[in-house]
């Protein structure tokens, strides 16, 4: 998604009250009368943007956000000639930042735009760590991590982070919110170290194109960071152990496999134990069918990427098909490298390795239908600890909407500090 900022003022008619000036503005742009809004310009304004101007800028805030939904969190403060709006405008693809002020003549002296970024967490807050930059080779790759380190650390534990699907950056960007660099600094402050890393597909994207398996797309790397960490003789940990979030967290069970004992614990961070073409019907589903109404472009949808599924659990593919004809990005060599995979089989038949399986109960992704299977399977073994927080979503950030959707993702937020404290303290105890 492109990013954007833009900048124009406008003025309001006099019979509108304060509080609502922002909605009648946002309403009249949505509505497509750019033209209603350009009368109330001032005429300093009306020589430094044009009617097509102000139309083209909506138009490009659409066409990169999705169709507006409704502005929330208005707030407005008295300033010596007026007052000053703030308001979170939320669209299907993204959340973005207005700022408005009018002037006493009830004319709008200001109007900013920009998308929301990250917003530090208060266990981040004057935190001292020490910091280490590490380049590692992945089979022919190079790879560059930060290693985020307690201050305090004396043979503490550190986790290797493990990223979800996509060409995730070392802080797992999820519009304005950074999973793993919650996770570096409310561990750090709880005295454990972290190493995450730029996945191959955000150095390497052209490699997205390509045939690719897991081991190529997720668990090469982590064994490779974690081996970095390990023979890097300036460094000394207690325990190594991974937290894999979503893909990282479906292929932790092999990636732990593969180590054996060169790993002391795996956290599973939202991992489905349903396989991945059921996962992905399942978030089509749901979405498609969350505002009650199925559009022809989404029965569309639906009927393509039913078939595909099928297909996939069919075997009806080679591992030379292009990803175009299966599901997500993930071509045929992906597909038959998962074929007879299960991690809840894995985790099962695995005594010795301590996991913890953490589900957050708002996620729409992984739902709490894969916790409870993971529970069935697995919580009473002496080696597994399983929690669910209520309130989280996929990103483990609180949410108040009745439903998890995308909108979850779209607005600054923080990874939930009781999940991290829960990580923190099990680490420790190991």
């Amino acid at each position: 998604m492109r990013s954007f900022t833009f900048f124009f003022l406008v003025g309001l008619y006099t019979s509108v009250s304060a509080q609502t000036v922002m909605h009648e503005v946002v309403n009249n742009l949505n509505k497509g009368n750019f033209n209603k809004v350009y009368r109330c310009f001032d005429e300093r304004m009306k020589e430094t943007i044009k009617k097509d101007q102000l139309e083209e800028v909506w138009k490009q805030l659409t066409a990169n956000s999705g169709k507006y939904i409704a502005i929330d969190d208005i707030k407005i403060e008295d300033i010596d000639d007026g007052i000053k709006e703030s308001g979170t405008l939320r669209f299907e693809g993204v959340a973005v930042k207005m700022l408005l002020s009018q002037n006493s003549k009830k004319k709008i002296s200001g109007l900013y735009v920009t998308q929301l970024g990250y917003q530090l967490a208060s266990y981040a807050k004057e935190l001292s760590t020490g910091k280490k930059y590490i380049d590692f080779k992945s089979d022919t790759l190079t790879l560059s991590g930060e290693l985020v380190i307690p201050i305090d650390c004396n043979n503490c534990p550190v986790a290797v982070l493990v990223h979800g699907s996509g060409p995730n950056d070392k802080d797992e960007t999820i519009g304005p919110n950074k999973v793993f660099y919650d996770l570096a600094m409310g561990l750090a402050r709880n005295g454990v170290a972290t190493f995450r890393y730029d996945k191959r597909f955000r150095i390497y994207p052209n490699l997205m194109t390509q045939q690719f398996d897991l081991y190529d797309e997720t668990i090469d790397d982590a064994i490779a960071a974690l081996t970095a960490l390990q023979e890097d003789t300036s460094l000394s940990f207690g325990k190594y152990t991974m937290l894999g979030h979503s893909l990282g967290a479906y292929a932790l069970p092999l990636i732990a496999d593969s180590l054996d004992s060169k790993l002391d614990a795996a956290i599973l961070f939202s991992a489905n134990a349903r396989r991945l073409e059921d996962l992905i019907e399942h978030q089509m589903n749901y979405l498609t069918n969350f505002d009650g109404e199925i559009t022809d472009e989404e029965e569309e949808i639906i009927i393509n990427n039913t078939a595909r599924a099928q297909n996939i659990r069919d075997g009806n593919y080679t591992d030379s098909t292009s990803a175009e004809v299966l599901l997500a990005y993930w071509p045929g060599t992906f597909w038959k490298s998962i074929g007879s995979y299960d991690p809840v089989e894995m985790v099962k038949h695995n005594d010795s390795l301590p996991f913890l399986i953490l589900q957050g109960e708002k996620d729409y992704q992984i739902t709490m239908t894969d916790f409870a299977i993971w529970k069935d399977a697995v919580s009473t073994k002496p080696n597994v600890t399983m929690q669910s927080f209520p309130g989280l979503t996929h990103l483990f950030t609180p949410t108040d909407a009745e439903r998890g959707s995308p909108q979850d993702y779209f607005a600054p937020n923080n990874v939930s500090e009781e999940v991290i404290n829960v990580i923190a303290e099990w680490l420790n105890g190991l």
